[in-house]
């Protein structure tokens, strides 16, 4: 996938002095900290999830967890790598109650895994494709999904990656591989833009 169609973490990352006044309380100042932060959370959590109803409740917490967790930002710290850990944190917690819910629920595993991707006849065009990448980001591991979400989705670089998961720089690369495998064989057809992607994750 190009670099292009994502956003740079530069270009994600509020001026300090936004971050400062929406820590002052400032009302004009937590608005356009909520509008430009807001898509790009969601994106995370969409991604993070697998899961658009999901990703519309997670995107709302994780925001109210962020303006929360401000007051212990470190201004000399990345602000897209930060912000990118607090709401892969928020996400897997997430997850984890999800599945506990689905365990108590029904003791058959496969009930995780979505059965099958739907097939093109079921619905629209662009709802189709929605639901395909949504069942194929569902069929990495969570690793995987996380290391794509950042490295390919949102254009965060190897290192910045590797720092959000709390990992080294090869293994971004290794989860990127792997990642890109299985969604070309899923996708490849429907998205060439993916197809085409280097194996290993550029720097």
């Amino acid at each position: 996938m190009t670099r292009s169609s994502a956003p740079s973490s530069d270009a994600d990352t509020p001026p300090a002095s936004r971050l400062a006044a929406v820590l002052a309380g400032d009302a004009d100042a937590l608005d356009a900290w909520y509008r430009a932060e807001h898509p790009l959370v969601y994106r995370l959590c969409f991604g993070f999830l697998a899961d658009a109803t999901e990703a519309e409740d997670a995107a709302q917490d994780a925001m109210l967890h962020l303006h929360d967790s401000l007051p212990r930002y470190q201004f000399q710290r990345a602000y897209g790598p930060w912000r990118n850990t607090v709401v892969l944190n928020l996400c897997r917690d997430r997850l984890r109650r999800q599945r506990t819910r689905t365990l108590a629920e029904n003791a058959d595993a496969e009930a995780l895994l979505p059965s099958r991707l739907p097939r093109p006849d079921e619905m629209a065009e662009a709802r189709e494709l929605a639901a395909l990448l949504q069942a194929a980001l569902g069929a990495l591991s969570p690793r995987e999904r996380e290391a794509f979400v950042l490295r390919d989705l949102q254009g965060c670089s190897t290192r910045e990656t590797a720092e959000s998961l709390g990992v080294a720089e090869a293994s971004v690369r290794s989860l990127i591989t792997l990642a890109r495998r299985r969604l070309r064989a899923l996708l490849g057809p429907r998205l060439p833009e993916l197809a085409g992607a280097p194996e290993g994750g550029a720097a």
